[in-house]
């Protein structure tokens, strides 16, 4: 009878896109009897994410739009199309299908809008979805979270219709739905993604690389890999993308599990030695061997070991300088930032950096609301090799400048 709808956006414009999609059926008494959701790569930054908590290590993993269309079809034909405020969630959705050249019915013609619902059976309710369940008295423990809003609304649909006789008020509206034509696309029972799938990412890549192979990296490739480790390692974070590229390079180069830990050794040992140049190891520089070492999935001894081999003369060097940033240097922001842009454009101007608008092969640094960003900005720097941090971490990078 009902298919309840909620999408999460990367903004409320029809040029945004939907980033998470949750779909519940429901029989006529309200009561759910099937839900799907999944979410959904936008191949672009993900805006507000204070607002949907979705990080862009789980969506870059999620189908695309167009390979869950078919999907989204079939869960919503002959059914009336329910959500709270239908004029958005259509709005974004319809926009969805036309992209990838196809039109859906207007979903507001002959659905029911719970937010416009509510001054009838909830008149003393603010509009919005908290709102409402406020006044219901139904919880919605994860607010925009698709699914969460989604059971929300059904929760609230069934308060309505529990509030009327046995023919809805919307009865006569929904009956255009004979009418509704669903454009042709093939389900093709796309494997959803959900939130959280990428909090595994990041440092413990050393665990996916093959325990064995054939051959020892030779110095090129050595080099080739730590320099893109040195890069990962500039805000003393990895992140999933991060990751993903050191497993991609040393599967290509041939080094497995074996031959990354003495590279990783090696690099631990070359920086301890920077460390140690003034003849004294301090607290500050202690804690980042620690914080590197635990990265590289190396033991604590590690360190003790390292210092040693610099202090006797016996550590390696690195193939080149660590990657610092001088006064200067050009750094790009991109993504929707907690604070203002303008906030993080003048953190980096107090350090002594220029702030650009755009990503050249002269740029330095990019600033990411989010370090698997997938903004047109962060892929050009990913191209050039261009370290791409987090915001929450610019102070690692900038303290070791």
């Amino acid at each position: 009878m009902y298919a309840v709808i909620d999408v999460e956006t990367t903004g409320l414009f029809n040029k945004d896109r939907i980033v998470e999609i949750a779909i519940a059926q429901l029989d006529r008494d309200g009561r759910a009897t099937a839900t799907w959701e999944t979410l959904v790569n936008p191949q672009r930054d993900l805006g507000p994410q204070e607002l949907h908590g979705i990080r862009a290590a789980d969506v870059r993993k999620a189908p695309t739009f167009d390979q869950v269309a078919g999907d989204v079809v079939e869960l919503l034909r002959d059914r009336v199309p329910v959500a709270h405020n239908l004029a958005f969630d259509g709005r974004l959705l319809s926009h969805e299908f036309l992209r990838i050249g196809c039109e859906i019915p207007d979903l507001g013609h002959f659905g029911v809008c719970t937010m416009q619902w509510a001054d009838y059976f909830l008149p003393d309710a603010g509009r919005s979805l908290a709102d409402c369940c406020s006044a219901a008295g139904i919880a919605n423990e994860r607010p925009h979270e698709a699914m969460s809003d989604v059971l929300a609304t059904t929760e609230l649909l069934a308060l309505y219709l529990n509030s009327m006789g046995q023919v809805p008020l919307w009865d006569q509206r929904a009956a255009g739905l004979s009418e509704a034509r669903w454009p042709l696309i093939p389900a093709q029972a796309t494997a959803p993604v959900h939130r959280g799938i990428g909090a595994a990412d990041g440092g413990a890549f050393l665990a996916r690389l093959v325990d064995h192979l054939p051959r020892i990296p030779d110095p090129p490739q050595a080099d080739m890999y730590l320099a893109l480790l040195d890069r990962a390692l500039v805000d003393r974070h990895i992140s999933a993308t991060e990751a993903d590229s050191l497993v991609a390079l040393a599967s290509g180069l041939g080094i497995g599990r074996d031959a990354a830990i003495r590279l990783h050794r090696g690099y631990l040992h070359s920086l301890a030695t920077v460390a140690l140049e003034d003849g004294f190891v301090s607290s500050a520089e202690r804690d980042d061997l620690d914080r590197v070492a635990a990265l590289l999935s190396l033991p604590a001894v590690e360190v003790d070991a390292a210092l040693r081999a610099a202090e006797d003369g016996s550590a390696p060097t690195l193939p080149q300088a660590e990657f610092r940033l001088r006064r200067g240097d050009i750094a790009v922001l991109t993504g929707a930032f907690a604070e203002s842009k303008s906030f993080w454009a003048d953190r980096l101007r107090a350090a002594g950096l220029t702030v650009a608008p755009n990503v050249t092969k002269k740029t330095a640094l990019v600033v990411a609301a989010d370090p698997d960003s997938m903004s047109g900005k962060a892929s050009k720097a990913r191209q050039y090799g261009i370290p791409v941090v987090g915001a929450d971490t610019l102070d690692a990078v900038l303290a070791r400048r």
